[in-house]
């Protein structure tokens, strides 16, 4: 069985969309090349649309569309795939992270999984009940892998003042973690800011999310207790990089919130 025959369409909108593709392709009796031209694409790229391995764009979909006389049905599902609920969300998201040029974070519980130390991250995902605890910390230490690229991305991390004092493991743990922090805020293009417990309520306190900048586009992920949400397309992507603006306006300058962190760090000897 090929990867496209495995689809079901009624897993997600996006496999939905990829089974459409191959099937208003096959009714027309037309090849995955022709198919190409047709969009302007390389033939590669179709096959891969119609395994769920890369997503087309409007332009894209529009061009289909119009060729074939679906009366906006591809450009429709396509808004539709970004806009609604995706179970497979995080393979994606995975996706959009490695090729990101800019990632915004506010965190409110714990440290980011970018920033996470290994002993840090494998005592939070033992008490939340994962199943595979080391394969998760490899995967989380792979994706860190970004950050000691030749040009890493920007990455700006807003952490609330609980983050720092919610001890995750014992004080080795967490000292080990803060510092972390502060070493990363080394780096040129890692920001780290603290938002004070003096500031009161803030728009962040409705759950953790974060901003990527990719290409030109900007994608947003909310988090949730169960699973998060992968914004892609629409208004609140926007409204998620402005609220990330306002939290940003709360939190201390970069050498008062490293101070910060120190001070953490001495509640932990």
């Amino acid at each position: 069985m090929s990867v496209r025959e495995s689809i079901d369409p009624k897993s997600s909108l996006w496999a939905w969309l990829a089974f459409d593709l191959w099937f208003y392709r096959s009714q027309r009796g037309l090849s995955l090349a022709q198919t190409a031209l047709i969009v302007k694409v390389a033939r590669g790229t179709v096959s891969n649309w119609e395994a769920g391995r890369l997503r087309p764009s409007d332009e894209h979909m529009r061009r289909l569309d119009k060729a074939w006389d679906t009366g906006g049905h591809f450009e429709r599902l396509l808004w539709y795939a970004r806009t609604g609920h995706d179970p497979d969300w995080f393979r994606q998201y995975l996706q959009y992270e490695a090729g990101a040029s800019i990632i915004k974070v506010h965190s409110g519980k714990t440290v980011p999984a970018l920033l996470q130390t290994e002993e840090y991250m494998r005592v939070l995902l033992t008490r939340t009940g994962q199943q595979d605890v080391e394969q998760e910390v490899q995967a989380r230490l792979k994706r860190q892998e970004i950050l000691a690229r030749q040009q890493p991305p920007y990455l700006w991390i807003l952490l609330d003042q609980e983050v720092l004092e919610c001890q995750v493991g014992d004080s080795e743990v967490m000292r080990a973690q803060l510092q972390r922090l502060l070493d990363s805020a080394e780096s040129l293009r890692t920001s780290v800011r603290v938002i004070p417990r003096s500031s009161g309520w803030h728009p962040g306190h409705d759950g953790a999310f974060q901003v990527l900048k990719v290409g030109s586009r900007e994608i947003a992920y909310a988090g949730a207790q169960i699973g998060g949400r992968l914004i892609e397309a629409g208004d609140e992507a926007t409204i998620l990089a402005i609220r990330f603006d306002e939290v940003g306006a709360l939190a201390l300058p970069r050498g008062p919130s490293l101070e910060t962190i120190e001070r953490a760090m001495g509640a932990f000897e």
